[in-house]
């Protein structure tokens, strides 16, 4: 069929609303498409020459025109430019003799920044310092007395080596809810499902609580895994900005007033990446209006145990509108890839029914073993943590001072495992990586951590991933490149 020109009506674009202006051009697009009012083949105009005619950033189309990709309502090619797809005859591929099989393989989402959770996982580069992972630092190492746990356990190879209850080795779920009670969140052994890992949890809850092309409410910015997670789900992000008392709770009533997104996710403790906390008024507000919407909360909480303040955590004042995940990873060890979720009572099956088809259970070895530590050296392992993450922050603050222009800010309160950094305008954090790697440091850049453009003069740095002794060089070394770059 010969491509048809275009001939659609430009959106109106709202420059105050809090939708961004990406999301309000693809909107318009998808439902012009989804109408028929874009017909199949119609070629959409160049990236530069739709910015030029809305009078906005060509990044802004870019993200627009990618999100249709994403949705395989628009296919992109070099020299043939954007044009809408055409309708599959019988819906499904066609399929010609010789033709490899995964050619013909259906699309799949893999997000803006596909790799990210591979550098989030990955091992450390011998001579560079990388700021990267969000880990447990070395010290205090929790391993003398995890080893013995371990050992412990152990005795009993019988018990230890079978698989366990889908849901959770009951003595852990009763620890982890004991625990819970103690923050002031009133929670049942039986609402607790162990997981393999949190970043399970998130991707349960996505594909649990919403179907692609739902909306949901995310943080901007936001931890990348959870966002990447979402964009392989499909799910379209609703970007809410974070401000030094955490996430804008007046932009969720905001969007609640028109619209009803699927959850909201927050990270309301020792948000990643700022390292901010939500205040406890707004705590009271995201719940009450949770509950007078009716969309629920999903609490993302790996730092909570770790926090310096006594705030109570959201599923402590809405319980029945919390889905509530944290993970054993930033107190003990990632390898151990263990977390836990609790929910009201009236969505577990389905969850539990999700993590079943994903595992069938979480390592009972593992979980008997923390168990055993939970009732030794983790609280004392915990409190000395606490102290060595002030310490850090410390240390990374004096050298900041002495190594970076003052027009670099580092952004954020003391006592957690992230330093979130804001660059000039002149100075882009992409390019700044690349001029820090040739100098031995790395960190991620900002726009990982974000929905919608946006986060180009950010960048984080992990302070637990590196040796303490290492954290003046690196931050250092990340110096001399911004100097290098402005030069």
């Amino acid at each position: 069929m010969a491509k048809i020109g275009w001939s659609g009506v430009l959106p109106q674009l709202e420059r105050d609303s809090i939708v961004p202006l990406y999301r309000q051009i693809y909107e318009h697009l998808r439902e012009a498409i989804l109408a028929g009012t874009l017909p199949e083949s119609t070629r959409l105009p160049p990236e530069r020459t739709m910015a030029e005619r809305l009078n906005v950033n060509r990044s802004t189309i870019v993200h627009a025109y990618r999100e249709l990709v994403a949705d395989g309502l628009i296919e992109q090619r070099v020299g043939s430019g954007s044009r809408v797809v055409p309708q599959l005859r019988g819906g499904q591929p066609a399929r010609t003799a010789g033709v490899p099989w995964w050619i013909t393989l259906p699309p799949w989402r893999v997000g803006e920044f596909p790799n990210i959770l591979g550098e989030l996982a990955a091992k450390q580069e011998p001579g560079r310092i990388s700021f990267v992972q969000g880990v447990a630092p070395d010290e205090p190492s929790p391993l003398g007395e995890l080893a013995q746990s371990f050992e412990r356990v152990a005795r009993d190879p019988r018990f230890v080596l079978s698989y366990g209850d889908s849901e959770g080795y009951e003595p852990l779920r009763e620890a982890i809810a004991s625990r819970m009670n103690g923050r002031g969140a009133s929670i049942a052994p039986k609402n607790v499902i162990v997981l393999t890992g949190s970043t399970q949890g998130i991707m349960i809850v996505a594909q649990s609580l919403a179907e692609p092309g739902d909306e949901i409410i995310v943080e901007s910015p936001s931890y990348p895994g959870a966002l990447q997670i979402f964009q392989i789900n499909g799910l379209r992000a609703i970007p809410v900005p974070v401000d030094e008392d955490g996430m804008r709770v007046d932009h969720v009533e905001a969007i609640l007033r028109t619209r009803r997104p699927r959850f909201i996710y927050t990270m309301p403790s020792m948000h990643n990446p700022t390292n901010v906390t939500m205040n406890a008024d707004r705590r009271e507000r995201l719940a009450t209006i949770a509950r007078r919407a009716g969309v629920p909360i999903i609490e993302d909480d790996p730092y909570g145990p770790l926090a310096q303040h006594s705030l109570p955590p959201l599923v402590a004042l809405a319980p029945d509108h919390v889905v509530y995940l944290s993970t054993f990873s930033k107190t003990i060890a990632p390898s151990l890839r263990v977390g836990w979720l609790a929910a009201p009572r009236m969505i577990l099956e389905r969850l539990l029914l999700r993590k079943q088809a994903y595992d069938m259970a979480t390592s009972l070895y593992v979980q008997a073993a923390i168990v055993d530590y939970l009732e030794r050296g983790y609280d004392a392992h915990v409190t000395q943590l606490r102290e060595e993450l002030l310490l850090r922050r410390k240390l990374a603050d004096e050298a900041i001072a002495q190594h970076w222009p003052s027009g670099v800010r580092a952004i954020g309160a003391s006592g957690g495992f992230y330093l979130w950094a804001a660059t000039p305008r002149e100075v882009r954090a992409r390019a700044l990586l690349d001029v820090a790697e040739r100098y031995g440091a790395s960190f991620l850049f900002g726009e990982a951590f974000f929905a919608d453009s946006g986060g180009d003069h950010h960048f984080r740095l992990a302070l637990t991933a590196v040796a303490r002794n290492e954290i003046a060089e690196g931050i250092r070394r990340i110096g001399t490149a911004i100097s290098t770059l402005r030069s």
